[in-house]
């Protein structure tokens, strides 16, 4: 091997090992050429996970929750969803899933307004807009879940976007003293102490834009399944108790 050639092998491998260095599942068989295209896609990327996918030089990208495919010769890019035909099972939603939960799992409990039962058997994250009319139908059946043990996670979806007085509204419901009872009274039209602090709202209402949230209420499983707008509390049960769509 020519000493310019071995210079450019070792800057691939060098520039392979920096993009995978907070992956959780990176293969060390993905080609060179295939991490040379994310970079390009998107500079300074560090995908969640790269390997191969049940197609031929066919490999599946997760960034944050986002789910492409990149073929072995970094040529081409991919987006869409890979169904196997015999079973019909929707190989990227079963990924999709997985990546949008953990990139909420990013965020962290500790910035989630959170309803939790004495005992938690399951827990659904719920994307919330305090002036949204379904959502509050939903947390009035929030002590309903509560019984049935489901814990109820909120993150703050603004729908009308970070400047508006929803926004204002959510950000005081976060800051408040008793954010439970503040995002209650704010669901209910109860009069709410304005205030402010630092808070994880836009970046909840980022994260529920990478996620795909359309509306509100939307809802995620424990699996990662997503539950477009309001379900009765029997329903959502119901599901929850099953693992998904039922």
């Amino acid at each position: 091997m020519t000493y310019r050639r071995f210079r450019v092998v070792l800057t691939l491998k060098v520039l392979a090992s920096v993009l995978v260095a907070s992956a959780a599942t990176a293969e060390p068989e993905i080609p060179a050429d295939v991490f040379r295209a994310i970079s390009s896609l998107v500079p300074g990327a560090q995908p969640n996970s790269v390997k191969a996918s049940p197609v031929s030089d066919l490999y599946e990208v997760v960034l944050g929750p986002h789910v492409i495919y990149v073929t072995g010769n970094g040529r081409f890019m991919l987006r869409g969803d890979l169904v196997e035909i015999d079973t019909q099972a929707n190989l990227t939603e079963a990924s999709r899933a997985h990546a949008r939960l953990a990139a909420i799992e990013k965020v962290g409990e500790s910035s989630m307004v959170i309803f939790s039962p004495e005992k938690s058997e399951h827990t659904i994250t719920v994307f919330t807009d305090v002036d949204c009319g379904y959502c509050a139908k939903l947390h009035r059946e929030v002590p309903e879940l509560n019984r049935k043990g489901v814990k109820v996670r909120y993150l703050a979806f603004p729908r009308a976007g970070i400047k508006s007085r929803t926004y204002d509204k959510m950000v005081s419901v976060w800051c408040a003293e008793d954010s439970l009872q503040a995002l209650s009274d704010a669901k209910f039209r109860r009069p709410l102490e304005p205030r402010t602090c630092e808070n994880p709202v836009q970046e909840h209402y980022r994260l529920g834009k990478l996620v795909g949230v359309r509306g509100t209420p939307t809802i995620v499983l424990e699996n990662g399944e997503v539950v477009p707008g309001y379900l009765p509390a029997g329903e959502l049960v119901e599901m929850v108790r099953s693992g998904g769509d039922t």
